[in-house]
């Protein structure tokens, strides 16, 4: 008897709200991208149930390719991002599944990321910067995760306060998002990163090509980038084993997207936190 599974198809009408029944091979999880044939067309889908009934009279077909495996925590964000935000499952889901990737020979990286190695050792932090990495370390230490407002003017040493928190959660063998104002994304704010961390950073902006913005999705997705700097839309990098997530000058409007699927950066990081055990930090001079 063939395994079923409740796959949601990756479209924008809102005509289509509910998943459909298709047969996958015994390896394929919640979780999996794949192709389908729905409409009439070939389209990419996320399941999002396994070892299911088909409905009475209905002979399903197979899938046609797997792809990539969501972070379990990043599809059921997709499905709260829906619920919330009053949109489509098709369309939420688009914002963390992958885009469909050609196989492609080896390029150059992305402009603005060169092969660096990391900082020797950290900058000296004052007394207000150690009592805040203390508490942020702590809630690591935990495991449970938690929130918390970091209060302080430009220039009073927030980054720092990120970066330290970053170092920390590597050391755990865990990954982290800092989420930035795209208006704030200088090559200065990046290079201290890379400066840091070296090739274990990844950046997600609005200045990538697509396929520049694929690749840097593989290098989240396989582990190789441990830590993601980017604008409002790197809260979806598919990191595994999120520990931290860094919302800086959180007050900031661009972190809203208008257009559909809407949503604001600043919750949906909280909420994912909270998904993932994580700890969540917030930055602001004017909270």
């Amino acid at each position: 008897m063939p395994r079923l599974a409740s796959v949601l198809p990756l479209i924008s009408t809102r005509a289509v709200v509910r998943p459909f029944t298709y047969s996958v091979a015994e390896e394929v999880e919640r979780g999996h991208v794949v192709d389908i044939r729905f409409g009439g067309a070939r389209r990419r889908g996320v399941v999002v149930e396994v070892d299911v009934e088909a409905p009475e009279g209905v002979e399903a077909v197979s899938v046609e390719r797997v792809r990539e495996r969501l972070p379990p925590a990043l599809l059921d964000l997709a499905l709260w991002i829906a619920a919330y935000y009053g949109t489509t499952p098709g369309r939420a889901l688009s914002l963390v599944a992958p885009a469909q990737r050609t196989a492609r020979g080896e390029r150059p990286a992305p402009a603005g990321r060169e092969e660096m190695g990391g900082e020797a050792a950290p900058a000296q932090v004052t007394p207000e910067q150690r009592r805040a990495l203390e508490r942020i370390e702590a809630a690591l230490a935990g495991g449970s995760g938690g929130a918390f407002l970091l209060w302080g003017a430009t220039g009073s040493g927030k980054t720092e306060v990120y970066l330290q928190a970053c170092a920390a959660v590597l050391e755990r063998g865990l990954g982290a998002i800092v989420l930035v104002p795209e208006i704030a994304l200088t090559p200065q704010t990046v290079g201290r990163f890379r400066v840091r961390f070296g090739d274990r950073i990844a950046i997600l902006h609005s200045g990538l090509t697509e396929a520049e913005r694929r690749d840097e999705r593989v290098r989240i997705a396989s582990g190789e980038a441990r830590v993601v700097i980017g604008a409002r839309s790197a809260v979806f990098a598919p990191v595994h084993g999120l520990g931290l997530i860094c919302v800086d000058e959180e007050h900031d409007a661009s972190y809203k997207q208008e257009s559909d699927p809407r949503y604001d950066a600043r919750t949906v990081a909280a909420k994912r936190a909270v998904l993932e055990g994580a700890v969540a930090v917030f930055g602001s001079a004017t909270p």
